[in-house]
């Protein structure tokens, strides 16, 4: 299957995205009472890429890579299991009886890790097609 340089860079942004997302998880359990102010960096950071997202979509680069349908299938499944643990965390952590520390480093690590891989399929994509 043929897809759009651009459109897997893009991706590449948002796997970068994904695993700022999950280390924020455990951040903002220990630090955000402190430093308040984290909420918007994290804000800026996010605005940030969502802008240079845009810039390099509107480029005029029709160059096209080579993707394997067991490829599309990775990404696919990583971006669903990245899904149902933050929603499982965002659920989870309004429940008192569950240790918010283990949660937040568990989920936290487990979303940094797809998001990890998710950014080495998009580099051996790019790199190598």
């Amino acid at each position: 299957m043929k897809v759009y340089r651009k459109s897997l860079i893009i991706q590449l942004l948002l796997f970068v995205v994904f695993f700022i997302m999950g280390s924020y998880v455990i951040v903002e359990h220990y630090l955000l009472s402190d430093y308040s102010w984290l909420g918007i960096v994290l804000l800026v950071v996010l605005l940030s890429f969502g802008i240079l997202g845009f810039m390099i979509y509107k480029k005029s680069d029709q160059s096209v890579s080579v993707i394997t349908e067991k490829e599309m299938k990775i990404i696919k499944y990583l971006l669903y299991g990245y899904f149902a643990i933050y929603i499982l965390e965002i659920f989870l952590s309004s429940v008192k009886s569950i240790n918010q520390e283990f949660l937040a480093i568990v989920t936290g690590v487990l979303l940094m890790g797809i998001a990890s891989y998710g950014i080495w399929i998009q580099y051996k994509i790019l790199k190598i097609k």
